[in-house]
Order: structure tokens, then sequence, then C-alpha cells
């Protein structure tokens, strides 16, 4: 199948925690193709060039023993287009020899050519490659079909006609026309019928996009796995091929999830590196760019989080400067690293200080609103301890140590209702006392 080859998105969390060096290895990934296929990139699409593509895309395991088995196919191919002229009957012909000699169990996840030719197991991708090989020995001119989900193989014939071929049914060839079956003598024993597939948004692509499919759902399912590296490297040789926005996009989506496991990992400077290297070798690419701003903006999260408060103002300050946070965040920012340090400092020192720090930080940043409120609930929690610090004197009974808490309190806040209501009771007290 062709869906198969989808996006898997962030895949950090899903994948089993790396150690050191791996993470390592992500961030250093190979970003330039094989060898092999850079002496590919200047051929044409001549068969035996597709051949070799699809090949090393589905692996170097089983390379000649695929070769050794399809040569006496692509004999009886270039045969046929001899002994048949009429372009229909020989493309039909062709898709009988496919599934005669080769195609005999359809299996969703298997794209590989090798495995169709020499196991007989083939999905839509390795049919439909296989076919193409074929068709062009013999000389037809087919095309590659796609849809979201699915490929196969179309037929421009010398009339102008277009025959849609779908590999994966012995039947296949013309769908929606009448087959008959013949038996030895020619007579007609019975008939086959394929129907028509309805494909709204079915799109002709070149040769080595069809080839290179293989590649793209080989990768998919070696990012299922685990296999990032494995993944990334298919992916770079399937663009360097194919050189269209599908394998663009794919490439992007397989760097976007290397990024994403450095990233879920914290692992800020080698996905730092990692993103640099993939805008260094191929550009812009998918959402890479707004990833790097993730892993700058957390970088400078965990380095502010380790300095004290003016330490870490300026290195944000520098950081805004830089471009790397925006306004906005700029003040969500300064926000955490402020209420970060007045609360380090109401540990220490009390509310009265945290007030103090966060009255000031309102007056520095009037345009951050959350700091005032900040600011009177310090107060508030400040009147509060006060209050306790007063009542606890006065309920003892030491109206000397009350009268000098609750002194100290109206000098900062004489206009505090509990405090009047404070100092009125304390009043009556000192009063009534003998």
């Amino acid at each position: 199948m062709y869906a198969f080859m989808c996006a898997l998105g962030l895949l950090g969390p899903l994948l089993p925690a790396y150690g050191q060096q791996r993470y390592s290895q992500l961030a250093e990934a190979n970003l330039a193709p094989s060898a092999t296929i850079g002496s590919l990139l200047n051929a044409d699409s001549a068969g035996a060039t597709l051949l070799s593509a699809a090949l090393h895309f589905s692996g170097n395991l089983r390379v000649e023993a695929t070769r050794f088995a399809l040569e006496p196919a692509l004999a009886e191919a270039r045969s046929l287009a001899s002994s048949l002229q009429d372009e229909y009957a020989l493309g039909e012909a062709l898709l009988s020899l496919a599934h005669a000699r080769f195609l005999k169990r359809y299996v969703e996840l298997e794209s590989t050519l090798d495995a169709a030719v020499l196991d007989g197991r083939y999905n839509c991708v390795s049919s439909s490659v296989l076919y193409l090989l074929l068709a062009k020995e013999a000389g037809l001119r087919p095309l590659g079909i796609v849809t979201t989900d699915h490929s196969f193989v179309a037929l421009a014939l010398g009339d102008g006609r277009l025959i849609d071929v779908e590999t994966t049914n012995k039947h296949g060839f013309d769908p929606g026309s009448k087959k008959e079956f013949l038996d030895s003598f020619g007579r007609t024993t019975g008939y086959a019928y394929v129907p028509p597939s309805d494909y709204k948004r079915r799109s002709q692509v070149s040769d080595r996009h069809l080839v290179g499919l293989i590649a793209l759902n080989r990768a998919t399912l070696a990012e299922r796995r685990g296999d990032q590296l494995g993944a990334m490297a298919l992916a770079v040789d399937a663009h360097a091929y194919m050189d269209d926005d599908t394998s663009r996009q794919y490439l992007g989506d397989r760097a976007h999830n290397i990024a994403a496991t450095l990233l879920n990992a914290k692992r800020w400077d080698e996905a730092l590196l990692f993103l640099g290297r993939v805008a260094d070798y191929y550009g812009s690419l998918a959402d890479l760019d707004a990833l790097g701003m993730q892993a700058r903006l957390a970088l400078l999260a965990d380095n502010v989080s380790a300095m004290g408060r003016d330490e870490a103002l300026a290195e944000l300050e520098r950081a805004y400067v830089a471009g790397v946070v925006s306004s906005s965040e700029r003040q969500e920012f300064i926000l955490a690293i402020v209420s970060r340090a007045a609360d380090e400092l109401r540990k220490r020192e009390g509310w009265l200080a945290a007030w103090n720090a966060l009255a000031k930080a309102a007056g520095d940043y009037p345009s951050i609103a959350q700091l005032k409120g900040l600011a009177a609930t310090a107060r508030s929690n400040w009147v509060a301890d006060t209050h306790n610090r007063f009542a606890a004197h006065f309920n003892a009974r030491r109206y000397d140590e009350a009268q000098a808490v609750l002194k100290a309190g109206l000098a900062l806040a004489p206009d505090e209702r509990l405090f009047m209501d404070d100092e009125k009771a304390l009043k009556s007290a000192l009063t009534a006392r003998p």
C-alpha cells in the first residue's frame, strides 16, 4: 500500500530512551545521498537504471539474486513485444506475465522488489514498479499513478487511449472491461470482471517517483520500529532521486521526528546542532524553523533557571536583542524570573521582602500587568502574616510585643483596615488593663 508512507508526527515519546551516544548519532545523522544514488542522479529513466534504483531502495541483501530472477522475465517481455503488435494486448500479456512468474500473495506492508520477485509477496508499490520495468522493456509507455493511499500504472497507447493497470490484480488490466477465460481449444469457459476504481485525486508521477515509493514505505516501517537513522538515510536517498515536493515533505517529516526525539529528551544542544545541519544542507524544510525556535527557547529557559535574578534578566535581554524571543515571550520570561526570585526571597526573609521586590519589578516593567497582581498578593500575605503575629502576642497578653508588631505594620501600611482594627483592639485592652 501507498497509504502507510504518511508522516508519523512527534515520535520522541513513543521511542525508547537513548543513551548519550545514540542522541549524538541522531544529531550527526547523515544528510548526504549515498554513493549509489549519486551515480544514478544524472541517468535517464531507462529500465536498467530504474531497476538499479528499485533494488537499492529495496535493500542490498538480494540484489544479484533478484536481477538473475528478473532477467528471463525481461527477455520474455522483449519477446512478447516482437510477437504482439497490438499495444493493448501486449500490456495485458505483461500483467499476466508478472503474476504468472512472480506475484503470488498480496501483503500490504511488503514494498520491496526483491520480495515480489523472489518470494511472491507484493503490494501496490512493488507490483507497480515490477510492471513498469516489464512494460518499459517491451517498449511501451507506462505512467506511474498515485492516489492518497494507492499506486498503480497507466499505459499511454499510441492511439491516445490511457489504460489503467491495477497491478495488484491479475485481471486488473483495463478495469471495467470483461475478460474471457479460454480453454486449450480457444473456447470461452468464463469471464472475469474487475470494476473500475473511482480515484478522485489521482496524480501522474515520474518513473523515479514511483520507484522512490519503495524507499518511502521502508523508511516509514523503519521509523515505526525505532530506527530513525535508517529512516532518515532512506528519506535522504529517496529525495535525492525523486526530487519532488512529496519526497521533500517526507524528508522534512523524518527530520522533524529526529528533532522531536531530541527535544523530548531535553537534548537542546543536539537538537539545535541537527536542525542547523539540516538547514545548511536543505534550507527551510517543513516546520523545522519552528522546532529550532522551540529548542532555543527551551535552552534559554534551562539556562536562566540556573541563574540569579539579575543574571537571568541580563541573559534574557541578550536573547531578546538576538531575536530568540518575541516581545510577548520576553514578558513571560520576565514574569517567571521575577516571581521565582521573589518566592526564594520570601523563603529567606518573609513576605515583606517579596512584596518589596515585586513592587519594584512592577514599576520597572509597567507593561506586565501580572506583576502588579503578584505584588498585591504578596502585600496581602504580608498583612495577614503581620496580623497573625500581632494576634499571637495580643492573645497571650504580651501587649508591648503586640504594639511593636502593629507599629511596624502601620508604618508601612497606615491605611490598612485590618491594622486599624487591631489598633482599636489594642487600645481597648490597654485601657482596661489594671
